[in-house]
């Protein structure tokens, strides 16, 4: 396992060769690969030498902001999964209860009305229906006329006029919501 440093090896005056590299098309200076295995290792410098006086040493890139929050995430998943392994079995059947009711509360509550935390998905409106409708679908559930009409309405003003649908009214079309509005 090749463990990640979260701190640069790079002197903090060197940020213009950085900024450098990423207009010239190439990858940022803090972007890492997701798969750590496939990494370059890094290699004693040879008897003598100080790799960093020719400009050829090679630093290992910083983990973005994204990556050390996904691997935050990724470590509580893992808590998770270690509990429920070490659970004793009438123990698991009571944490992996599915709260059906309150996922069919959510989840229509969430057709009528998004909270503003959902501001950021503004473009993904249409998937936001497509998975809500979905979900009320694997449970179940069927849709009252109106909020069944009130769906179709705001899908319908997501159309654009000469074809294609948008992340919203008035938004740009793309092929992928083409997929997606007739499942829903």
């Amino acid at each position: 396992m090749v463990r990640l440093s979260l701190r640069s090896s790079r002197p903090h005056g060197d940020t213009a060769r950085s900024r450098g590299a990423q207009r010239s098309g190439g990858p940022p200076a803090s972007a890492a690969p997701m798969d750590s295995s496939s990494q370059p290792q890094p290699q004693s410098p040879a008897a003598g030498g100080d790799p960093s006086e020719d400009g050829a040493a090679a630093e290992l890139p910083r983990l973005t902001v994204t990556q050390v929050e996904q691997m935050k995430v990724e470590a509580r998943v893992a808590d998770i999964y270690r509990v429920l392994f070490d659970a004793a079995p009438n123990a698991k059947s009571v944490m992996l209860e599915l709260w059906r009711d309150q996922h069919v509360e959510y989840l229509m509550k969430g057709l009528r009305h998004l909270a503003p935390s959902f501001h950021v998905l503004d473009a993904n409106r249409p998937w936001l229906c497509y998975w809500m409708v979905h979900g009320l679908a694997l449970l179940d559930e069927t849709l009252d006329d109106d909020l069944e009409n009130d769906i179709v309405d705001f899908l319908s003003r997501c159309q654009d006029k000469h074809g294609g649908y948008g992340g919203g009214p008035g938004q740009v079309c793309s092929n992928l919501k083409l997929f997606l509005i007739p499942h829903i």
